[in-house]
């Protein structure tokens, strides 16, 4: 059965997807893979992105109100698309770290997000010459000796690879992810790139030590991401863990075809999350999904200790009869108990109002800084009543009414005030990605369910 444009954009890795077509057109003839091209294309981005809001903001001082916000809409939208552009160009690390930023489209500027969002599934794919020299870099044969039928078109593109589909001698049906040559060797120098464009040191005023110990954990899962018998290992845990539980679908895949660059899984179709806004699904679907997503999460943290750490929407797909269906397992975060029990706490403790529980939680997981004394109850207070809205016993919480983003928007200068009182957490960071990116995909499934009721079996534990 044939795929929908929206459904093939579901399948796998379709987070960054490329659909022919698309405002990025034409195929790469490869990867730009020198560090200092790298960064000059970077700084180049950053400076001309700069200079854009300064001319504005100078512009500004001149125009009436009206003529103000059309030309900051114009402002934002060129911008957004100078970033999408570029950062589809360059692939690799900092593609991710601009896709990780698009899921919080909520946070940035309406124009700018909806553009930034297209950051998904704007990667332009490699020709296909690159895509066959890494299967015969891997496997010593080229694709139409290794499959009976291997397209030439991809299915998607991605920010480290791009997916074809491909069918077995036996005539089963699959999707084959390439890993594009030299991605793997610019990890390094995009962090160090990422690290020194925006100077985080001397901006936010965290310790050299704590910085680098987060992007050493952004490394590690990068890292991971690129190892695909890593993937498959985490896949096979994954469909492991959920083998008795109905509502959930999980690739198959196939060890012969599959090496450290390469991947082949069953081909498993569903529709993606947008499709859930439109019949023949309901507003009870919508719940339903919601619900489960919840719920599934909820499970991973709490009694997995196994972690699907990437909410990209395109990660997921949905079928009528109910069940979900997951893809792209190259960022699995394991949960050792003390992170599980450290996050119960917090919990509890915000549910009791008891801001002196979470401080000491928060210091026990290593993201408050013990030199610095705690910050009054009412820094606390102010954040737990924003979480609050949506826990109420047995009453449900529509997301598409949602505000919190907005509210927590409103908290920045306090949040800014207390800062060099915390510090990052290597262990809590996918965590934060988790929760952050499916409030937006709760958001845009409209869901609507008692949270706290499913929330609370979680704690008792």
């Amino acid at each position: 059965m044939g795929l929908s444009t929206n459904r093939r954009r579901c399948y796998i890795e379709c987070p960054h997807v490329t659909r022919r077509g698309s405002s990025v057109a034409g195929k790469q003839k490869g990867f730009l893979t020198s560090r200092s091209s790298r960064f000059f294309k970077l700084t180049g981005l950053t400076t001309r992105v700069s200079s854009s809001y300064t001319g504005q903001r100078l512009k500004e001082m001149f125009l009436g109100a009206d003529r103000k916000a059309d030309a900051r809409t114009a402002t934002h939208i060129r911008n957004a698309e100078r970033i999408v552009r570029t950062l589809g160009e360059l692939k690799g690390a900092v593609m991710k770290v601009g896709q990780a930023a698009s899921i919080q489209a909520d946070l940035l500027p309406k124009e700018f997000g909806e553009i930034l969002a297209t950051l998904q599934h704007s990667a332009p794919p490699m020709e296909f010459e690159l895509i066959e020299a890494q299967i015969r870099s891997e496997f010593g044969k080229d694709p139409d000796a290794l499959f009976a039928r291997f397209d030439r078109e991809p299915f998607a593109s991605a920010s480290v690879g791009q997916v074809h589909r491909a069918r077995l001698a036996d005539g089963t049906e699959v999707v084959v992810k390439v890993q594009y040559p030299g991605v793997e060797d610019n990890i390094d120098g995009d962090l160090k790139n990422l690290k020194s464009l925006i100077g985080l040191g001397s901006i936010i005023g965290y310790r050299r030590q704590d910085l680098d110990e987060t992007f050493e954990e952004i490394r590690d899962r990068l890292v991971e991401e690129l190892d695909y018998t890593r993937e498959m290992e985490n896949l096979l845990a994954f469909r492991e863990r959920f083998r008795d539980d109905p509502r959930v679908l999980v690739p198959g895949v196939f060890p012969p075809y599959c090496s450290r660059r390469v991947l082949t899984l069953e081909y498993l179709p569903g529709d993606p999350l947008e499709a859930l806004l439109a019949p023949p699904y309901t507003q009870e679907d919508r719940n339903r999904f919601g619900r489960l997503l919840f719920e599934l999460y909820l499970h991973q943290v709490f009694r997995l200790g196994l972690l699907h750490a990437d909410p990209h929407p395109g990660n997921f797909a949905f079928r009528r009869d109910g069940r979900m269906v997951f893809y792209d397992f190259g960022c699995l975060k394991r949960i050792p108990p003390h992170i599980q029990e450290g996050g119960r706490d917090i919990l509890r403790a915000a549910l009791r109002n008891d801001y002196r529980g979470i401080d000491v939680a928060l210091l026990r997981l290593g993201s408050r800084d013990p030199r610095k004394e705690a910050p009054p109850p009412d820094f606390y207070r102010r954040y737990v009543e924003v979480f609050k809205e949506l826990a109420v016993p047995g009453v449900p919480y529509d997301f598409r009414a949602s505000r919190i983003h907005e509210r927590l928007m409103e908290l920045a200068p306090l949040g800014f005030s207390k800062m060099l009182h915390f510090k990052p957490s290597r262990d809590l960071i996918f965590i934060g990605r988790v929760i952050g990116g499916h409030y937006g995909n709760l958001r845009h499934m409209r869901a609507s369910a008692p949270w706290l009721d499913l929330l609370e079996p979680y704690l008792e534990e």
